[in-house]
């Protein structure tokens, strides 16, 4: 509504001026100004009145529960990682009381001696190593001009160079074998099972843990494997058990990475 009412004043301001007996610099800056108004203005209310309308619309819909596709999966990708996150605090309360989470049956995994299974989840995975990387040198034969010869030398040590900074990228130490795996958290060990085989990271084997549910991750390190991540909304409560097993009940009150994960936090 204000985008014609502002064009209109804007030109009958222009009106106005140009009725007038004087017509000296100031008076032209003037019109300019109310000429580029009567343009600008309205071109602005418009757009806004689109956003505004739209933003409108947007929040109707969502009032009556219909979302989009990509609105769906936001939400429920929020909710998992809501769920994850009060999995972790029921947890660590039940750990701190003395009481025994619920358990479920695994039947695809032989079990250690009175091992229980609290939960079956996806879970992201990955471990950290170096490699070996091979690569090849090229070499070339140039005849001709000086000028060629040189280019020609040029051209084949940048080759090599390349090959040999992708091939020392490639073989450096960093997360490797990256994917979304099954994960199995015992009382004993951690169980992944990543292309078509259980892999299983014992407690007892871990000599360092860095739990960090507010980023969703937990790293394990080893002192005869590869450092071990999982992340994910599931993470927070594997960190939980794995620094429980692993350093007992004070951690759970006083490590700094589960702070957070207090009742109400």
């Amino acid at each position: 509504m204000l985008a014609p009412i502002a064009y209109v004043g804007c030109m009958a301001g222009i009106a106005a001026l140009d009725r007038g007996e004087q017509t000296d610099s100031s008076t032209l800056l003037v019109m300019l100004l109310l000429l580029l108004g009567a343009v600008v203005a309205p071109i602005s209310l418009v757009v806004l009145a689109v956003v505004k309308a739209s933003a409108t619309y947007r929040d109707h819909r969502r009032s009556t529960g219909r979302f989009r596709a990509a609105e769906l999966i936001d939400i429920r990708r929020r909710d998992a990682s809501a769920r994850g996150w009060r999995d972790a605090q029921a947890l660590r309360q039940q750990l701190l009381a003395g009481e025994v989470p619920a358990t479920l049956a695994v039947w695809d995994v032989v079990p250690y001696a009175n091992e229980e299974y609290f939960c079956d989840v996806p879970i992201g995975y990955a471990r950290y190593y170096g490699t070996d990387v091979s690569y090849s040198q090229t070499s070339g034969f140039f005849y001709g001009r000086p000028l060629f010869v040189a280019a020609g030398l040029a051209v084949t040590a940048l080759s090599n160079g390349a090959q040999r900074t992708a091939a020392r990228n490639k073989a450096r130490q960093q997360w490797r074998e990256q994917c979304i795996s099954r994960l199995v958290v015992s009382n004993h060990r951690l169980l992944v099972q990543t292309r078509g085989r259980w892999l299983s990271f014992d407690y007892a084997s871990m000599t360092a843990v860095f739990p960090e549910p507010t980023s969703w991750g937990l790293v394990c390190q080893f002192s005869e494997a590869e450092p071990l991540l999982l992340t994910g909304d599931h993470a927070p409560f594997v960190a939980v058990m794995t620094l429980y097993r692993t350093h007992g009940e004070r951690a759970l009150r006083e490590h700094p990475s589960l702070a957070l994960l207090t009742v109400g936090g």
